[in-house]
């Protein structure tokens, strides 16, 4: 028997096929794909995972019979169950998103650039671009690592 990630992957390729560019950005399919992807791989061992599959069978299948009379809230139900879904591989399997490090890194290094811009160098516009690119390049070390690991989705 095919398994609930599998189905749900074919129903979104038909999704994909059937409505236009716009539609699939909405419901950002590709990230979805990389969620059930994870999903796949972890509900061997997770029930909680195995059911978020059927709820996501359950979900897309919905879109696709209603294909036609997709609204403005069908896209936002979408993206709250998406998030939702996402939440527990984040929490209970440790699993972050693309870009994770490097949005968190890059924040905390131009922060600091200023700080040590304004004390050290007297001079904002020095520490600024330093102290952001010392943060670009932890983060991308960090988010490297990570997807070596499989631990992004």
């Amino acid at each position: 028997m095919e398994n609930h990630g599998d189905q749900v992957k074919a129903i979104i390729k038909e999704l994909r096929n059937g409505v236009s560019k716009q539609i699939v950005t909405k419901l950002d399919l590709n990230k979805c794909e990389r969620v059930i992807e994870n999903l796949t791989s972890l509900s061997v061992g997770c029930e909680e995972c195995q059911n978020h599959l059927l709820e996501l069978k359950n979900h897309f299948e919905h879109l696709k019979t209603n294909v036609d009379q997709i609204e403005e809230t069908d896209f936002k139900q979408h993206k709250q169950l998406i998030n939702q879904i996402v939440s527990h591989p984040q929490k209970k399997h440790k699993l972050v998103p693309e870009g994770y490090y490097l949005g968190i890194y890059m924040s905390v290094g131009m922060s600091l650039g200023v700080v040590f811009g304004l004390t050290i160098f007297e001079n904002i516009a020095l520490g600024l671009p330093i102290g952001m690119c010392m943060g670009i390049a932890i983060g991308a070390s960090l988010d490297a690592d990570a997807k070596k690991k499989g631990k992004t989705f």
